[in-house]
């Protein structure tokens, strides 16, 4: 079988092929390692986990080898959100937390993600560290046998402390003033009667949709982009909904849908975030960004001032830099995005009554607010598309693109490129990257530019020059 490795936000694997319960307590074992080294057993893990299959019964296993070790351990009563579990951990002051998950995957997989003491995600050095914990192990062929849940292991409810949590970073003047009908959807994932809960403390006129637990998530999967929301887009229009909202399977990530079915991409919900925040709230601070930088997001922050920041994919980096300057928003392209004033976290939930707000406080809809931003800044165009690839192909794809540049990609003159955490191809105006998944066989490619047409013909370019590899 293969070797455990941590990708980008933990470590996900086929269930029953990559990711079974042996491997769960393999990795419970070297993260207590982890945490004996650092003699931080008493300060404890927060064990968590989403609506998957299995889910509940893999963070029991998780639990009780932990505890097995000595590690003071908190283990979910329920299946919650990443955010909320991230909260558990701030809160109580944990070593850290481990949340059983594979976020927006498809329903075959499973997973883990592990946050760190301050409330984020684990930054890169400790997630090595307890990845060769791991290696250890699985070099020495060790066996975690199963074993049965201490009494020790304390059960807990995170709902009611997360909601609080929220709350302080609303408005809540705003919110109850909002008489518009507003759509949330959860796609079946762990943040189910989160919006609806929220909601109810601001008298908001809020339905729910894909709300039931279905580990196979309605054969959609559970990432709140374009082609997985349109069950949102007819709830909008049928309902005559204000705002269409969507978060992924673990409740991290965001989705928008507008007033008139209009899909809102990542960026434009950066970009509305950062209007809201610096016009209505008057915050200021840095604006990050990962490896798929916006010209639009870049146009937005240059007319307020602020300072720029990029890192590599993955929201770790991101929450790096939110720990050490003053950032005001910082996000990546998946809709994995933080504020000013949270925990270094992506949170949908939260992001979706942001989003709430600003439509509120303008008295606007999203459409119409990004309508008058396209006025004043230009259009931009952005989409992307999901490259299945086998493994040789991916790696010449990904090689090729770091040994050498290619002169065209559909049609239009390559300028520049840029190889790091992927391959970032630039035009003159626009951009295309490669980047290989650290979690699935996919090479997912991101594009920008001015018109749709030109997006179109970019991303046609990329899948036939993938195709040649």
């Amino acid at each position: 079988m293969s070797k455990i490795k941590f990708g980008t936000d933990g470590w996900r694997g086929v269930i029953s092929e990559d990711y079974t319960f042996a491997k769960v307590r393999l990795v419970a074992a070297g993260i207590a390692e982890w945490v004996r080294r650092r003699e931080e057993q008493a300060k404890g893990i927060v064990v968590g986990y989403d609506a998957r299959f299995l889910s509940a019964k893999y963070a029991q296993d998780c639990a009780a080898v932990l505890a097995d070790e000595g590690i003071k351990v908190w283990l979910s009563a329920e299946m919650l959100s990443s955010p909320a579990l991230t909260w558990q951990v701030k809160d109580r002051k944990a070593a850290g937390g481990v949340m059983i998950t594979a976020s927006h995957n498809p329903p075959e997989y499973n997973g883990l993600k592990f946050k760190a003491a301050f409330g984020g995600s684990a930054p890169p050095e400790l997630v090595a560290e307890i990845e060769s914990c791991v290696n250890r192990l699985e070099a020495e062929k060790t066996v975690v046998t199963k074993v049965a849940l201490p009494a020790s292991v304390e059960m807990y409810s995170a709902q009611d402390s997360y909601l609080d949590h929220v709350r302080q970073m609303l408005d809540p003047e705003i919110l109850r003033n909002c008489r518009e009908k507003i759509v949330f959807d959860v796609m079946h994932g762990s943040a189910q009667g989160y919006p609806a809960e929220l909601a109810r403390t601001y008298g908001l006129d809020l339905t729910e949709v894909r709300n039931s637990y279905d580990p196979m998530f309605g054969s959609v999967n559970p990432e709140p982009i374009e082609k997985n929301l349109d069950a949102l887009r007819r709830a909008v229009l049928e309902n005559k909904a204000f705002i269409g909202l969507a978060t992924d399977g673990d409740g991290d990530r965001i989705g928008a849908i507008d007033a008139d079915g209009r899909y809102i991409t990542p960026y434009q919900i950066l970009c509305l975030l950062l209007k809201y925040l610096v016009e209505k709230r008057g915050l200021r601070g840095i604006v990050i960004q990962t490896l798929t930088f916006s010209e639009q997001v870049k146009r937005l922050a240059e007319k307020y001032g602020l300072p720029m920041r990029q890192t590599p994919v993955g929201f770790k980096y991101v929450a790096e830099l939110m720990m050490k300057e003053d950032v005001l928003i910082g996000g990546e392209e998946s809709g994995g995005l933080s504020v000013k004033g949270y925990i270094p976290e992506r949170d949908g939930i939260l992001l979706g009554f942001l989003l709430i707000e600003t439509a509120a406080a303008y008295g606007k809809t999203l459409g119409q607010l990004l309508d008058e931003m396209a006025a004043e800044l230009g259009t931009f165009f952005y989409d992307r598309r999901d490259l299945h690839l086998d493994l040789a192909r991916k790696e010449r794809l990904m090689s090729g693109l770091e040994k050498s540049m290619p002169e065209m990609i559909g049609g239009k003159p390559v300028l520049a490129r840029t190889v790091g955490d992927g391959t970032k191809l630039e035009f003159a105006d626009g951009w295309v990257i490669f980047r290989a998944s650290g979690t699935e066989p996919i090479v997912r490619v991101y594009c920008e530019a001015q018109s749709a047409e030109a997006v179109e013909a970019i991303l046609k370019g990329a899948v036939e020059h993938a195709e040649k590899a």
